[in-house]
């Protein structure tokens, strides 16, 4: 049996024992927070010109080869004197998550609402995904596209990078794999100054799948978009009472992409040994966001959560109520989103290096 098989039977086997696990913590309440009044305040709050620039930054991996990430700054104006987030989208996405396109008249762009906030921000498609390189997806690992946004954001701190603008203050934000990522690249290289993570819990929880099927459609090196179809999404992804009906299949067709074969077990081997994913080493402060109806990362197992950051300068848990774990994409997604904004801002100040 080849090496990829080894690990495929043994990840199957602890897949599976991982599927019965304690019983959860008691559930938050529903904060009564109306459908018509997220709506209302979107309408309000209108979006002001803006620019996306495309960008690519040179990356240099474990085998000494040159790779290059792509990213997509969106800012107003200069960008020089803001505080920059640098966004990191999950699995099977690209830098898209952040800026989903309106749907009925509502939107779903977390760049634009907080680039509308004074921030820049910085969407990049994780390496071996969207624009960016595609190295042998066999053998790209947690610790390489670590690696390589590591050096994406140790960039954005002198001139020399491709947008020619320094930043002072930056925070790293993730989503679901991205979020892993983003805690094993800061555990390792504290190069922010603040993370922030969402759809991501270390404490055991019941997995909302069948993992046997989930490794049977790895069958290349490159898992391709589309292969989860829209039902899995659905169930897996989304909280139903909270997301528009069209939004699945936007979400099918305009936002899948392709991940690393290698990457994907990573995240799911990660999942089953939090230790792998750095989080002790992380001395940074730390928000992490957890949805309500999350199956991939419920809030009511996040009691011991903070255990996993023991040396955090500061850790907080936001608790997002009826919302899943493809937080962007939901309706009422302006609870993570203020959450965030309001955290930064009390973390690191004011967006301007006034």
């Amino acid at each position: 049996m080849s090496r990829f098989g080894h690990f495929t039977l043994s990840l199957c086997l602890a897949l599976a024992s991982s599927l019965v696990v304690s019983a959860p913590a008691t559930a938050h309440a529903h904060d009564g927070q109306g459908d018509q009044g997220e709506q209302r305040e979107q309408d309000d709050q209108g979006h002001g010109r803006f620019d996306v620039d495309r960008v690519d930054f040179p990356v240099t991996l474990s085998d000494g080869n040159a790779y290059h990430v792509a990213g997509y700054l969106y800012h107003r104006g200069s960008p020089q004197s803001r505080v920059l987030q640098v966004v990191v989208h999950g699995g099977n996405y690209d830098h898209k998550y952040w800026d989903i396109d309106d749907l009925h008249g509502r939107d779903y762009s977390y760049a634009r609402y907080m680039t509308d906030r004074g921030y820049a921000v910085l969407a990049i498609d994780q390496i071996g995904t969207g624009a960016s390189s595609r190295p042998d997806g066999d053998w790209l690992t947690i610790d390489d596209t670590a690696r390589a946004l590591h050096q994406v954001v140790a960039s954005m701190r002198s001139h020399h990078n491709p947008t020619h603008h320094a930043y002072r203050k930056i925070a790293l934000v993730g989503h679901s794999a991205g979020s892993l990522t983003s805690i094993y690249s800061t555990g390792t290289y504290h190069d922010a100054d603040a993370l922030v993570t969402t759809g991501w819990l270390h404490s055991p929880f019941p997995l909302p799948f069948d993992p046997s099927t989930v490794l049977g459609a790895l069958t290349t090196p490159y898992v391709a978009a589309g292969t989860f179809p829209e039902p899995f999404l659905a169930a897996t992804f989304y909280h139903l009472p909270t997301t528009d009906p069209d939004m699945i299949h936007y979400d099918y067709t305009h936002l899948q992409a392709t991940i690393a074969r290698r990457q994907f077990l990573d995240l799911l081997g990660t999942a089953l040994n939090p230790v792998l994913s750095r989080s002790a080493n992380v001395t940074e402060p730390v928000l992490a966001q957890l949805g309500e109806y999350d199956k991939m990362a419920p809030s009511g197992y996040s009691a011991g959560e903070a255990s996993f950051y023991p040396h955090a300068s500061q850790f907080t848990i936001q608790p997002m109520t009826d919302i899943g774990h493809d937080v962007n994409a939901h309706k009422n997604h302006l609870q993570s989103w203020r959450g965030i904004d309001r955290w930064l801002g009390a973390t690191l100040g004011s967006c301007r290096d006034d």
